[in-house]
């Protein structure tokens, strides 16, 4: 199995061998370099995923930064760049500045950000190439707004004078509204649109952290931005959060200064994001799409994931690929006609496609049988993630037209990662075949 992401570790420090055991130990691939030559080569021959770089290597840091400018003038690398802590000094939204020391929890959650952007960046450019094939012409790369307008954040808290405090705090870069209790919180964010969060941890740890939880199983709300002031005694407490799926942990005394300056980051890096998902979702409305599902259809697949096998080969990526059935699509058809079974079909695809990633593909194989082709995920964490999906359409009661009684379909499920030799065709097969082996459960929640 492949890493979820190879990282360029630039640094000559002591701890530099102790922090690639623990990238490796999260699942990642380090590539350890201690001079600017060598993480040139590196950046050359591996294709690095995600760079860390050690600011103390002061010129030689700042010189690298520039070379990955000009090796990558499209974006980059994401970098985290370690022993700096102020994000005014790159208007970068793929640069992140961790402060020494650091959370080994604080640096993961970077981690996974930056991986996702590399992810979504990627995938886009594959993207663009299979498009062209059709006819369409979607940009490979997103250019990230100078300004955001009218930012929105919600904060939480439940004692009136902190709130006012943190309010006053964001005013500057951000309208705000508030809640008192994180229960309130998630029908708030339905309501209305925000850029991000501010959760105050006062003496509600786990209610916080079921509230971060809840927030990135939501369907609606997984990408939204979290970040969680705390008053620095309670180190357990920030692992929690980070753990729950928190963006970042500030100390709210001691860290107010850098609260504008990373909440700013955070919000161009969701309006980047979801810049991202605009094109994505602008990908599918043309005219070589399933005319019945709007999804892809089976052409485009076939066609974009021998593109990305072949990424897979040379950059050492992982790539799964899933399959959906109707077990009861017959019965159907033959209870309320092929209309309604029609109409039931392009529902079924609408929730398949949103259910997925910006960057997963969904499409029509055909008939009743659906395909997700997820880059950058293995077996393991595919299944899970398919299933959740086969789960909660076992679970819904779809309404048709003309049908005086709600439906409900069983999906069949199955899946397979890419391995070396694959061909489109042989993924494709050996994810069928998987077919009925896979238990479904509709309890398991949406994908974080």
């Amino acid at each position: 199995m492949h890493a979820s992401a190879r990282v360029l570790l630039f640094s000559d420090t002591d701890d530099a061998r102790d922090l690639a055991g623990r990238l490796e130990q999260h699942g990642f691939q380090p590539l350890p370099a201690n001079s600017r030559d060598d993480a040139l080569r590196i950046v050359a021959g591996r294709y690095p995923d995600i760079a860390i770089v050690e600011a103390a290597k002061g010129a030689d840091c700042a010189r690298f930064r520039q070379d990955l400018r000009d090796l990558r003038p499209e974006g980059g690398i994401p970098m985290i760049v370690i022993g700096a802590a102020d994000e005014t000094s790159d208007d970068s939204l793929q640069i992140e500045f961790l402060p020494a020391p650091f959370r080994d929890a604080e640096l993961f959650s970077r981690l996974k950000t930056l991986a996702r952007l590399a992810t979504m960046q990627g995938e886009l450019v594959l993207r663009s190439e299979t498009s062209q094939q059709y006819g369409l012409e979607i940009p490979a790369h997103v250019t990230p707004a100078d300004e955001v307008a009218d930012p929105r954040i919600l904060v939480i808290a439940s004692d009136e004078f902190i709130r006012r405090t943190v309010t006053s705090m964001i005013a500057p870069i951000a309208t705000t509204e508030t809640v008192g209790q994180p229960y309130e919180a998630i029908e708030r964010l339905l309501q209305n649109s925000f850029d991000a969060v501010v959760a105050v941890r006062a003496d509600n740890a786990d209610e916080l952290a079921d509230f971060c939880r809840s927030l990135r199983n939501h369907v609606n709300l997984f990408n939204l931005p979290l970040l969680v002031l705390g008053d620095g005694t309670d180190p357990a407490a920030d692992d929690q959060a980070y753990e729950a799926g928190a963006s970042d942990v500030l100390d709210l005394g001691n860290g107010a200064a850098r609260l504008q300056p990373r909440l700013d980051h955070l919000i161009r890096q969701q309006r980047y994001r979801q810049a991202m998902q605009e094109v994505y979702r602008e990908g599918r409305r043309y005219a070589g799409t399933d005319a019945l599902t709007g999804l892809f259809g089976h052409s485009y697949l076939h066609t974009h994931l021998q593109k990305q096998i072949a990424e897979c080969r040379s950059r050492e990526k992982d790539l799964a690929i899933g399959f959906f059935d109707i077990d009861n699509m017959a019965r159907t058809n033959r209870l309320y006609g092929y209309a309604a079974g029609d109409r039931l079909l392009r529902q079924i695809g609408g929730a398949i496609g949103g259910l997925v990633r910006a960057e997963d593909l969904p499409a029509r194989y055909g008939g009743d049988t659906f395909c997700v082709v997820l880059p950058d995920s293995d077996q393991e964490s595919a299944r899970p993630v398919l299933q959740r999906i086969a789960g909660v359409i076992n679970y819904t009661e779809f309404t048709i037209k003309d049908v005086s009684e709600p439906v409900k379909v069983h999906l069949l499920t199955g899946g397979a990662a890419v391995r070396d030799g694959d061909s489109a065709e042989s993924l494709v097969a050996r994810a069928r075949a998987s077919i009925n082996h896979w238990a479904v459960s509709g309890q398991d929640r949406l994908r974080n």
